[in-house]
């Protein structure tokens, strides 16, 4: 199969009384936007989710448990993440008035998508560690 005729996987979303949307796992093209935009945010989540690692692994569900946890800290990275998920960036204020449990079904099926393969999640830390540094040099210069 050529790379143009893959279908990436999709997970639907539940809102009840109101509807589904659907999510996709993050690419590192969506990474950037992410970064540049809650460079604060992703530091303490990237804290939380090293502080949860058993024997040193990231189990997908223990992140995906750790970012709902951190949606009272950081409620607009989250529906940032969702927005972009749903393919539907300027989503943002519907992401946000989100019910919260509705919220963390999608950043679950967003997590479990986006770090499918095992070993994943710690490749994708990594480089949106280094990608924060780079991007700490570019505002210091």
């Amino acid at each position: 199969m050529a790379l143009k005729e893959l279908r990436l996987p999709t997970e639907t979303v539940e809102v009840p009384g109101s509807g589904e949307f659907t999510v996709r796992g993050l690419s590192l093209v969506d990474t950037k936007p992410l970064v540049r935009k809650h460079a604060g945010e992703l530091s303490s989540l990237f804290n939380l989710i090293s502080n949860s690692q058993k024997s040193g692994e990231i189990d997908i569900e223990d992140a995906a448990l750790t970012a709902a946890r951190f949606l009272d800290q950081a409620p607009a990275l989250m529906a940032d993440i969702i927005a972009i998920a749903s393919g539907e960036e300027d989503a943002f204020e519907a992401a946000l008035q989100l019910p919260i449990p509705v919220q963390v079904d999608a950043l679950t099926k967003i997590g479990r998508l986006t770090f499918a393969s095992e070993g994943s999640v710690k490749k994708f830390l990594q480089t949106v560690i280094v990608m924060m540094g780079s991007l700490r040099d570019e505002r210091k210069s």
